[in-house]
């Protein structure tokens, strides 16, 4: 039996429609980096807080840097620069460069300085960030304190503030996770008042 003619044509847009909302798994990738790299751009200010490691893995004193941050395109639309400055005491200012990929298509976050192999971890909830902003959880193994470990990341983007909460336990354990540090960022330039 042949279609109405008006049938097979409100099909057809609908197919089309459809095909125009679902983006392509590439596409919605390149999105959301295009988004991360809006929502992070730019001059940063904050503190680092770290564990003090002369003091035994359950204590909680801490210590804490002032700590400046500008993050700029390496490659743009593949990686972006992540420059630290530390003020470590009266006469002493470390930096520190990394090269950071986002990869929503593999679910990873690698980070590597100064020319050595990046480290790689598994990410999750790219899928739930919104304009570049929201939470992602990064896991995966290195070193702590001259040991191997297991790390969790917890990176949350704001408008106006990111956090980095690093955490870790011994390699092969299900011990609880571990305060190692964290970092914790607002704009360095004040937005706009309204008036």
């Amino acid at each position: 039996m042949r279609k109405p003619f008006l049938y097979v044509c409100i099909l057809g847009i609908a197919g089309c429609l459809s095909a125009q909302t679902t983006p392509s798994p590439e596409a919605a990738a390149s999105d959301t980096k295009s988004a991360l790299r809006s929502a992070l751009l730019g001059d940063w200010v904050g503190v680092l807080e770290y564990r003090d490691y002369s003091e035994p893995p359950t204590s909680t004193k801490r210590e804490v840097l002032p700590t400046w941050l500008s993050i700029a395109d390496a490659e743009p639309g593949k990686t972006l620069k992540w420059h630290y400055v530390y003020d470590d005491g009266p006469t002493k200012v470390v930096e520190e460069t990394d090269i950071v990929t986002f990869d929503p298509i593999a679910s990873s976050y690698a980070e590597s300085d100064d020319g050595k192999p990046a480290q790689v971890f598994k990410a999750t909830g790219y899928e739930t960030l919104r304009t570049g902003r929201g939470t992602l959880e990064l896991t995966g193994t290195g070193t702590d304190n001259g040991k191997p470990s297991e790390t969790r990341v917890t990176v949350r983007i704001d408008r106006n503030l990111i956090s980095i909460v690093e955490e870790t336990r011994p390699a092969g354990t299900s011990d609880s996770f571990v305060f190692r540090h964290a970092f914790r960022f607002t704009r360095a330039t004040a937005p706009q008042l309204n008036r």
